[in-house]
């Protein structure tokens, strides 16, 4: 009985592994090398998280980690603080790639209020920065999907997989930059950001 079973499955798998681009692709496996969902995390607080860094280069506002239907997240929202500029980076804990090749990374953006292409999120990676001086890092952006005024609100949105092979082969960190305004109305609206992975293709 056992041989009668068997065959039929190895010719599934031949015929499958033969169909063409255009077909249905079998689901490739990635190695994760990092991951953060939030999950972890309470509603409505500034964000604190191990080795995670949250600073304000301009303004007052930090980021805040935030809960909506059981999905937690990190948000940037700089509605009413008061200040000319808000500039808030998230950056995360240093990722050790030194053993991996072909290395990506996958988020989700949403955004809510956002009006004006000067009011945006952007992603950056750095491979040398040491301590929690982020401006005394090189930063260099990264083109990503991210979530901007023709998004709709509060709608998550991938990034597609940025791919990091350039940039990777030590330790790095990804940050989240957003820069608004709290007195400008154009500029102030928010940014959320959860589902970072990084991961070997």
């Amino acid at each position: 009985m056992k041989k009668i079973f068997f065959l039929p499955i190895v010719a599934l798998l031949v015929f499958s592994s033969c169909t063409s681009l255009d077909d249905t692709e079998i689901p490739k496996i990635f190695k994760k090398i990092f991951s953060d969902d939030f999950q972890d995390l309470p509603h409505n607080v500034t964000f604190v998280k191990e080795n995670w860094i949250n600073f304000a280069e301009a303004g007052t506002v930090l980021w805040k980690s935030r809960i909506f239907d059981g999905n937690a997240y990190a948000e940037f929202n700089t509605f009413q603080s008061g200040n000319v500029s808000n500039i808030g980076w998230l950056v995360t804990p240093e990722i050790d790639t030194q053993n991996n090749r072909n290395v990506s990374l996958i988020f989700q953006s949403a955004q809510n209020f956002v009006s004006s292409d000067d009011n945006n999120l952007k992603v950056y990676i750095s491979n040398n920065m040491t301590g929690n001086n982020v401006l005394a890092a090189t930063w260099t952006e990264l083109s990503a999907t991210v979530a901007n005024r023709t998004t709709a609100g509060y709608t998550f949105i991938s990034s597609g997989k940025v791919d990091l092979s350039a940039y990777t082969g030590g330790k790095i960190r990804i940050a989240f930059k957003v820069t608004g305004s709290g007195t400008n109305t154009s500029l102030d609206g928010l940014f959320q950001v959860d589902n970072v992975k990084i991961i070997e293709n």
